[in-house]
């Protein structure tokens, strides 16, 4: 492991960006690794350009007195201008995958996937002079061909191979440090961001990567009628305000979608912060995603919100898979549990169920 993070930081330490797109790459690699379920042994370069479109989603809001930030050094880079015109076009739309894709969602995909065929994946492994493959292989070069890549867009899948194969032990390794790669590719492509734009003052990490929790505040209502007008953790009655939580804590993996957010007091979401909750809570929200599936799926629909039960779980699964014996799992009421070697079947089989079904 050790090795391999050596690697990564060399990735990182490299002064040869001119463009986030680097870290894109890297954070989009992360989160599909995680949101697999168990670590795979290759994603494809669609399901990336997915996920980096969901990275700049937040990152193209205009910023104050500035406007879209650059994303190069030099010019807007091209994906950042790709989404913000999506973005600018649709600004009633939350999420930027909706529950029914907008005209133009495909386009937008496509496109930034051939940025991330031609530029950034061919070269994200070069460090000083050379280079080493010891994330992923894949079969193209920086030579690739744009007509290849459209031929196989028209669905000739022999004219390019959209397959970006893992490396032996590195899905594996990604999952495994992500709590602490996650922050440092953050905190570095904030920086870069800073610099390009000139940026003085505060750190600028919450504007980028908090995404203000889009708007979280319009699903009080319907969150409320799904649980009865009681708190998720707690199950006491809602008497006046409540918050809108992340199930699995937003700095453990960024997820707005439906199935990660329950209502919660403001006490029970202040006491439970970035903690992983304890089984019991986990299997309830589990069975609520099951059991409530159809009513979910209404107030994606009506809310025009994300819902990727799917992804949710896997990345659920992924986090409570590496939990190790010793660590404490909130329990509510100021309470906390500590996990014995018994409770790891329990907690490693939990989210399963609903990323196989």
């Amino acid at each position: 492991m050790l090795p391999f993070l050596e690697k990564l930081l060399q990735v990182l330490a490299q002064g040869g960006f001119v463009a986030t797109y680097k870290y894109a790459v890297l954070l989009g690699l992360i989160d599909l690794c995680m949101e697999a379920g168990e670590p795979p042994t290759m994603v494809t370069t669609a399901q990336l350009a997915r996920r980096v479109v969901e990275l700049y989603w937040p990152q193209v809001r205009p910023f104050p007195d500035r406007g879209v930030l650059r994303q190069n050094t030099f010019n807007q880079a091209k994906i950042a201008r790709l989404v913000a015109n999506f973005r600018q076009a649709r600004p009633d739309l939350a999420a930027p995958s909706p529950t029914s894709p907008s005209p133009g969602w495909q386009r937008l995909l496509d496109e930034v996937e051939w940025v991330l065929v031609e530029y950034p994946l061919p070269r994200l492994q070069r460090v000083a002079g050379g280079e080493e493959r010891f994330l992923y292989e894949i079969g193209w070069g920086e030579d690739v061909s744009r007509r290849a890549f459209l031929a196989s867009k028209r669905g000739d899948g022999t004219a390019f191979d959209n397959r970006i194969l893992f490396k032996p032990g590195a899905a594996e390794a990604l999952v495994a440090l992500a709590p602490v790669v996650r922050p440092l590719v953050q905190q570095q492509w904030t920086a870069m961001v800073q610099r390009i734009n000139d940026l003085p003052g505060a750190d600028h990490e919450e504007f980028l990567f908090g995404a203000a929790r889009v708007g979280l505040g319009t699903l009080h209502r319907p969150l409320r009628l799904l649980q009865d007008g009681r708190c998720f953790y707690c199950g006491g009655a809602f008497a006046g305000a409540a918050q809108v939580d992340h199930f699995l804590p937003w700095s453990r993996y960024p997820d707005d979608g439906l199935d990660n957010l329950v209502l919660a007091h403001e006490r029970c979401n202040r006491e439970k912060l970035h903690f992983l909750a304890d089984l019991e809570f986990g299997h309830r929200w589990e069975e609520r995603s099951r059991a409530r599936s159809g009513d979910m799926d209404e107030i994606a629909a009506e809310a025009r919100w994300n819902r990727d039960r799917a992804r949710t779980f896997g990345v659920v699964a992924s986090v409570y898979r590496g939990v190790p014996d010793g660590v404490r799992l909130w329990a509510g009421d100021g309470r906390f549990r500590r996990l014995e070697v018994a409770d790891l079947p329990d907690v490693r089989a939990f989210g399963r169920g609903l990323v196989e079904g």
